[in-house]
C-alpha cells in the first residue's frame, strides 16, 4: 500500500506544470535527439534530388531551361522572389547548364555529408531557384523537401554516415562553435518542426480522404492504378488492380494508418508500427505510381521518429549477425572441401 501511494505521488509531481516545463527544458537542451534519423534524412532527400536531377537531364532545357517559356506564365504567376529565379537562366543555356551542373554537385556533396552545415543551405537555394522556372513538374515531394530542408539547416545533418563524421573521427573531435545547450535546442527544435509537419499531412491527407467515397468503399486503390500517366510498370499495375481483397485492403489500410497516426505516436510499439507501416505505403507508391521523390521525403521523415537507441540496437544486430554469416564461411568450405576430396576418392 505504502509503495503504491509513493509511486501514485511520484507520478503525481511528474505531471505537475513546473514538472513538466523542467522536463522540457532537460529534453531541448541537453543532448540532441534523433541524430541517426536526420543522417538517413539527408541520404535520402540528396537520393530522391537525384532521381529528379539526372533522368531529366537530357530534357533540362525544355523543363526548367530556354525551352521552357510555354510555363513561364504560370510560374511567374506563383510570385517567386525575383533573385531566385535569377539562379537558373531562360535566356542562356550555358548559364543554366552551369547552374545545373553546380546543383548536381551539390545534391552529390550533401549525400555524402561533406562541409553539410555549409553545403545544405546553398543546396536549399539553388533547388528552390530550380522549383521556381516550372510549377508544373511537381508532385508534392519538392514543396516538402523545401519546407523540410529549411527547418534541417537548423540540426545536426552529418554526425552519422558521413565525410565529416569520418573526418572528426581521423582527426578528434572539433572545438564546438555554439554551446552544447543551443546546439541541442537548434537541432531539437528542427526536430519538432519536421514532427509537425509530418503530422500535418498525414492529419490533412486522412481528413480528405474521409471526405472521398472512394476511400471508404475500398475502391480508391483501383482508381490510382488505373491512371495511364501514373503506370510506370503497367503490367504491375494491371495486375496489382485485378486483385479485388489487395486493392481494398490496400485502399482502407492507407487510410487507417494516416487517421490513427497521431495517436500511435504516443506509445513506442505502436509508433514503431505506424512508421514500418507508412514506410510500406510510400514504397508502394513509388512503386506503382512513380511518385519517388514524394514517397522518398515521406518515408525519410517518418524514419526520424525512431530514436537513436533503436538505431543503435539494430545495428548490433546487424554486426551480430554479419560476424556469425562470416565466422560460417570456413566451415561452410572445409565441409565443401571434404566433400569434394571424398567424391574423388570414390
Amino acid at each position: 500500500m505504502i509503495d503504491a501511494t509513493g509511486r501514485l505521488a511520484a507520478s503525481t509531481r511528474r505531471l505537475r506544470p513546473s514538472a513538466l516545463w523542467s522536463g522540457l527544458q532537460d529534453w531541448l537542451t541537453t543532448r540532441p535527439h534523433a541524430t541517426v534519423g536526420f543522417s538517413v534524412l539527408r541520404i535520402i532527400f540528396a537520393i530522391a534530388m537525384l532521381l529528379v536531377l539526372l533522368p531529366s537531364f537530357a530534357d533540362r532545357h525544355f523543363l526548367w531551361g530556354a525551352g521552357s517559356w510555354w510555363v513561364e506564365p504560370e510560374a511567374r504567376r506563383r510570385g517567386w522572389w525575383e533573385p531566385f529565379r535569377m539562379l537558373f537562366s531562360k535566356s542562356d543555356p550555358i548559364l543554366f547548364d552551369i547552374s545545373y551542373a553546380v546543383l548536381i554537385a551539390l545534391v552529390v556533396l550533401f549525400l555524402l555529408g561533406w562541409r553539410t552545415r555549409w553545403v545544405a543551405p546553398v543546396l536549399l537555394l539553388f533547388w528552390v531557384g530550380l522549383s521556381t522556372n516550372s510549377t508544373l513538374l511537381t508532385n508534392g515531394g519538392d514543396t516538402l523537401m523545401r519546407i523540410v530542408l529549411l527547418f534541417a539547416l537548423f540540426a545536426d545533418l552529418s554526425r552519422h554516415l558521413s565525410v565529416d563524421a569520418w573526418l572528426r573521427r581521423r582527426r578528434g573531435e572539433p572545438r564546438r562553435r555554439l554551446a552544447p545547450w543551443l546546439s541541442a535546442l537548434l537541432h531539437n527544435t528542427a526536430l519538432i518542426l519536421c514532427c509537425y509537419q509530418i503530422l500535418l499531412v498525414y492529419l490533412v491527407s486522412s481528413l480528405l480522404k474521409l471526405q472521398g467515397q472512394e476511400w471508404l468503399s475500398g475502391t480508391a486503390l483501383y482508381y490510382a492504378l488505373s491512371i495511364t500517366e501514373f503506370q510506370v510498370l503497367p503490367g504491375l499495375s494491371a495486375a496489382a488492380r485485378q486483385i479485388t481483397p489487395l486493392v481494398m485492403l490496400g485502399t482502407w489500410f492507407a487510410l487507417a494508418v494516416q487517421l490513427a497516426f497521431p495517436l500511435a505516436l504516443l506509445w513506442k510499439p505502436t509508433r514503431y508500427v505506424a512508421v514500418i507501416g507508412l514506410a510500406l505505403t510510400h514504397f508502394g507508391i513509388g512503386l506503382l505510381l512513380g511518385l519517388w521523390p514524394f514517397s522518398l521525403a515521406m518515408i525519410a521523415l517518418d524514419l526520424l521518429l525512431i530514436r537513436d537507441a533503436s538505431w543503435a540496437r539494430v545495428a548490433t544486430t546487424v554486426r551480430a549477425l554479419v560476424r556469425r554469416a562470416r565466422g560460417a564461411l570456413p566451415n561452410a568450405g572445409a565441409v565443401a572441401t571434404v566433400e569434394g576430396a571424398k567424391r574423388r576418392a570414390a
